[in-house]
Formats: structure tokens, sequence, C-alpha cells
């Protein structure tokens, strides 16, 4: 009889910031009712990972989940996984915190359910071939990632029937190929679809293997599933019917297998990740054209040898996500300068890698995941600075974002300010160390190729509940209707100090839409640093404005100082044109808050109070931007009476739930019309008064 060996299971994530009550539905939809199902069918064995911050939420709140687990570990049923505790991507993060996190994690379910992992997870199957070595270091054995990455190093199908081999440095490391078919059909297609296709791989060799491993949350969390997979028994006929057929389907744990069986041979893999990973991580022209090229006939055809982008990739498409992984590499460094457990963990906590990249999921798109990020990176500065002097500041001149640049960094007891000469001069981090809060964790809008389909989206009130269990790959829906009208696209990124010389015909209408006339060159062009203090920096640029149909010279310098939580801005914006002609100068700052209609969250000026959502222009000389929650009270003063604009910024994305709106922050720019002579020099002040 010809016979057939199969390797199961399943990875369970959720990040670290996600909110307590979508961690208990996940539980309650997938994590629970699958082990439930698992423990019905004593004969069926796989392996689980948990990453470290889920699993130990559930440890915590859920102890009768976690006696379940043992048990069936001490039955030989299940085999448990190691890996980053806070879900990294492992290539792009220290090596002693690569290590480090395994460790952790490896130790954790050691204590929890009496189990010593030999493979790893690796978060988003993002290899690189230098990890294997440090993997190794950590005590790995065997790591499970993708079939494509075996295809791009020429394999084919019929040599993904067990595991190889690979090495860095001498580190040797076990790799086994996951099926993508399994993956689109468990648990999508009815539980025949994937038995025949156990057929035609079943033979008369020994030892022949297919591995799915995948998403826990697939069975029970995605739109649909829970119905499918439990309600309706998908999981149930699925472990029944391989029971039934045990004389010919076997399974194994990974490590059983590995016991078992020899490898198939030496392999050295590619960087890649899952051809949708590759995929999203494209710059966006490209991804469509790659997109394209793979629905052909020939891109069928020649698909084992395309490859898309790789997961860094997203540090050059998304200046935001390269930003939050530089200040975590930043942190990283200071670390081994002065090692902290606290700080050490917050740090870690900081490398969780949901919110630094986008594709099918909210990920980089999602507020409160960056916001995590960023709060646990302070968190981590703050244990690293609790033994410096009251009343402490530094500056620093350094390429913080590794982009050949220098950037400046003003730091203190009460503030962190982050500013790029090389980019207008603006603002990019605005820390509040008190709250361990960034007011600058903002997002630019951005075409998105998804965007392209938003129009013939379905709204999800409508969706029948025929459709509701297909793959997320294949669902277009929209939580929302008319979301299409709200889209517009930013040509910079939504930070703080941003100097615009507005056109004539700039209003707050094209202006929120960013379709106004612009008359300057210094929203994104290069600052000169002019001196610098350890609580203060000047930067000047001699640019140019449009006036009619000359391009006159302009200089603008602005000063920043700060003195514990106050901010004082000064501009001299001198005319060294030999005419007289008239400007709007508009200072822009887009401000981070977590909610925009909740009524503890909000905008106060002239004895008014609105909401974050609404769109204004009126004038005042004192604007107060506040978060109850997130415990930030913010007060912008001018010298006199001026005009603002303000509005919310949204963007739309793509996730497994459909297209959203998401609020991102807030924009608020005073503006100044004035006329000035040649040679003049007019002047403006402003004060940001952070508290709590």
């Amino acid at each position: 009889m010809k016979k057939l060996i199969f390797l199961f299971g399943i990875h369970n994530h959720q990040p670290v910031g996600n909110f307590d009550f979508v961690l208990d539905m996940a539980y309650e939809k997938a994590y629970l009712p699958f082990i439930e199902v698992l423990d019905r069918h004593p004969k069926i064995k796989m392996a689980i990972h948990f990453s470290g911050y889920l699993f130990r939420y559930i440890a915590e709140h859920h102890p009768d989940y976690i006696e379940m687990l043992k048990r069936l570990v001490k039955r030989g049923q299940l085999e448990f996984l190691t890996g980053g505790f806070y879900e990294p991507i492992i290539p792009v993060i220290p090596d002693t915190d690569k290590i480090g996190q395994i460790e952790k994690l490896t130790k954790f379910v050691k204590e929890t359910v009496d189990y010593t992992p030999r493979g790893l997870w690796l978060a988003e199957r993002v290899w690189e071939p230098q990890i294997a070595k440090p993997l190794v270091q950590a005590g790995v054995e065997y790591v499970v990632v993708d079939d494509i990455h075996f295809k791009n190093a020429g394999l084919y199908d019929e040599d993904l029937t067990g595991y190889y081999v690979t090495e860095e440095l001498g580190y040797p490391l076990k790799v086994f190929p996951i099926s993508k078919y399994l993956r689109y059909t468990i648990p999508y297609e009815p539980t025949k679809v994937t038995f025949d296709y156990f057929q035609k791989l079943a033979s008369d060799v020994p030892g022949k293997c297919i591995m799915m491993f995948d998403d826990g949350e697939k069975f029970g969390v995605w739109p649909g599933t829970h119905k499918h997979v439990y309600e309706e028994g998908w999981l149930e006929e699925f472990f029944s019917l391989l029971e039934e057929n045990s004389d010919w389907i076997s399974m194994m744990t990974p490590s059983e297998y590995i016991s078992l069986y020899p490898p198939r041979g030496r392999v050295y893999l590619p960087i890649d990740s899952y051809m949708e990973m590759t995929e999203w991580a494209l710059p966006t022209r490209a991804r469509k054209e790659f997109e394209e090229i793979l629905g052909s006939s020939e891109g069928k055809r020649y698909a084992n040898f395309l490859k898309g982008g790789i997961w860094r990739n997203f540090l050059s498409k998304y200046t935001e996500a390269n930003n939050m992984h530089k200040k975590a590499l930043y942190v990283s460094k200071r670390l081994v300068e002065n090692p902290s457990k606290e700080a050490i963990d917050e740090c870690w906590q900081g490398e969780a890698n949901d919110a630094y990249w986008h594709g099918v999921f909210g990920g980089l798109y999602l507020p409160h995941l960056r916001y995590a990020v960023y709060t646990h990176l302070i968190n981590a500065e703050k244990h690293l600075d609790e033994k410096k002097e009251k009343g402490w500041t530094r500056a620093e001149r350094v390429d913080f974002n590794a982009d050949g640049k220098e950037e400046v960094l003003l730091s203190s007891e009460y503030l962190n300010l982050y500013f790029e000469p090389g980019f207008g001069g603006r603002l990019f981090e605005l820390d509040h160390r008190a709250s361990s809060y960034n007011l600058l964790n903002t997002l630019m809008r951005r075409y998105e190729p998804y965007h392209d389909e938003l129009k013939s989206a379905t709204y999800v009130g409508d969706l029948s509940e025929e459709d509701k269990a297909k793959s997320i790959h294949n669902l277009v829906l929209a939580k929302e209707k008319d979301l299409d009208k709200m889209l517009a696209y930013d040509w910079y990124e939504r930070y703080a100090v941003i100097d615009h010389f507005l056109g004539d015909w700039a209003t707050l209408e094209n202006f929120q839409k960013a379709s106004y006339p612009e008359q300057g060159d210094f929203v994104n062009q290069p600052y000169e640093i002019a001196f610098l203090m350890n609580n203060a920096v000047k930067m000047t640029r001699d640019g140019h404005v449009w006036v009619g149909a000359e391009f006159l010279p302009l200089s603008v310098s602005k000063t920043i100082e700060i003195n514990k939580n106050t901010i004082f801005i000064h501009y001299d914006i001198t005319n060294t044109s030999n005419k007289q002609y008239s400007l709007k100068f508009g200072n822009e700052y887009n401000f981070f808050f977590l909610s925009a209609d909740s009524n503890d969250r909000g905008i106060q000026f002239a004895d008014e109070l609105h909401a974050l959502s609404e769109t204004l222009e009126f004038d005042a000389n004192s604007v107060i931007l506040f978060s109850k929650p997130e415990n930030i009270k913010m007060r912008l003063d001018l010298d006199e009476k001026t005009l603002f604009w303000f509005f919310p910024i949204y963007t739309i994305s793509f996730s497994e739930g459909g297209f959203e709106k998401v609020y991102q922050g807030s924009s608020l720019t005073p503006i100044w019309n004035f006329e000035i002579k040649k040679g003049e020099t007019k002047q403006f002040d402003l004060k940001i008064v952070i508290g709590s």
C-alpha cells in the first residue's frame, strides 16, 4: 500500500499592543475550540507555536487551557515550537536580540507545558541565510519555511517531501518546506480535496511526507471560519478522516520525523518569504506589474523562478516603518553599552513585527500597533536614563535613519525631539517621556494597489453567508460604504514643523486633500544646521518661492529650543530678493491620537470644544489638544491671533475584514499672510507646552 506522512502544525499569534478583547475573542473562536477538537482525537499528532506575548496572556487568563496543552504534550500528541518571544522579524534585529528572544520563549514553553522546543517558527517565514548561525546558537534544531523558498533555490514539488539541511559558517540547521497548496485548501476546501491530494502524493518510498503549517487564526477567527470549521464540523471531519485512514496516512510531529528519517540533502535558501509577502514588499508600481506577470500564463509557468521583493523593502517603502525600526536599533545599541533587564524586555517588545509592514493585514496601518512599539521603546529609554541627574539634556548628530545624512536628536528628561535637516528640517519624532507617547506617530496617505478594487468591493453588511468562509486572499469587502470618496494621497510624510508657502488658491479643502498649490521649495528640501546645543538647534535654508511667474529667493531659519516640557519655536523669514511680495506661510503639525471620536479626546480653542474628527477653520492664539486615556495634553501658543486649519487624517486600507477607514492623526496648521519687503525679515514665535 502506498503511504504518506502528514506533518501538521498551526501558529497562534497576536501582536504586542493588541486589545485584550481581540485576544479573548481569538481564544474563544479559535485557540480553545481547536484544542478541544484535538483532545477528542488522540491519534492526531501535530506541532503548535504560540508567540510569547499571546502565550503569556493565555497562561495568565486561562490556566485550564494550559492544563489541556500539558496533557496533550504528555500524550505525545503535541510538539511545541519556539521563536522570537515577541514575534520579531528575525533577520532585521541584532543577533543578541535574536538569541535572547528565542531563549526567552524556549524557557517560557518549558516552564509552562514542560516541553523543550527543538523547532522554530520564523515570523512571516522571513528567511535570510545568515540567521542559521544565531538560531543554532539559541538551541534551535529545525525551522519551517514555505515551499517557495525551496523552489526559488531550484527545487521542485517532487523534491519537497522531506527536510533538508542548510548551514551558515558551519552551523547546520534543518529546514522543512510548507506546502502552499495545503495552506490554501485547509480549511477552506472540502476535506475530500485535501485527501485526494494526499492520495496523489502517497508513495512506496519510505519517509515521504508533506507539511502544512499555517496561522491558527484561520481556524476560527478569519471571516466565516468559526462557523465553517466548528459549527459545520470541518475540523472534526478532517481529524476523523485522518484517523480512519491511518493505515496509509501517518501523522508525526516534526521532531519524530527527524528522529526516524535522514535529510534529503543540503540546500542553500535565498532571501525569501511566502509569495504574498514578496508581492506586498515591492514598491507599488513594481508590485502591480509583478502581480500581472504572476497572473499570466507565462508567469504561472515560470513561477518557481520569479522572485518579488524582500521584507526589508518595507523599510524603504514606508518611511514610518523605517523610523520605527531605526528607533529599535538605536535603543538596542544603547542596551549593549548599558544593559538593563527591564529595558531589554521593553526593547524586545518594541521589535514586534506586526506594526512594521503591510499586506493583506492592517499592520503598519493600525495605529494601536505603532503606539505599542513606540511606547515600549520609550519605556526602554527611560530605564536606561533613570540614573541620570535631574534636568539632563543631550544632543546628537547621527545618521539615525540610515539614509546617508545626519539627523539631529535632542533628548531630555522630559522630551525627545528628532529632526531631519535633509528633509525640510522636519520634526519626525516627538516623545513625551512621562507618558511614553510619541506625538508624531502618524502615517501619510499612500496609494496602495488594492485601492483599484475599492469601487467594486462588496459592503460587508450585504455579504451572503455562503461567501463568508472564502479565503481572505479572495475576498473584496468594505466595512463602510463610499470609502472610495475618501481617498487622498500625500506627497510628504505627515510629521511636524513643516514649512509651507501656500499659493493664492490654497484652501482648507484642497490642503486637506493634498492637492493645493505649493509655492515654496521648503517642505522636502534640505536645511543646514546652523548651530546645535544640548537643548536647541537652528536650521536654515536659502530657498525660493514662486511669485507669479518668478522664482524668487527666500531665506528661512528656524530655531527650536526645549526647556523641560516646553518647546520654543522661532522663525526668521527673510526676503533676499530685490522685490516686495506677499506670502502665505503655513507651519504644519500632525499629531497622533488613537481615536478621533471619543469624548475623552479633542481640540479646544476660544472656549469651544470639538472632536478630533472635525474639519475646522478658525482664528486663535492658543489651541489645546488632549487625550485623557494616554494622559496627554498639549497647548500651542502664538504671540497673536492667527488663522488655523485643522482636519483629521484618514487612510483607507485593506485587512482580513475588508476595506476600512483608519484614523491616523490630526493636522493643525497656523497660517500667516503678510507682505515682505526687499531685505526684510519677518519673525514668528510658537510655543508648545506638553503635559499630562
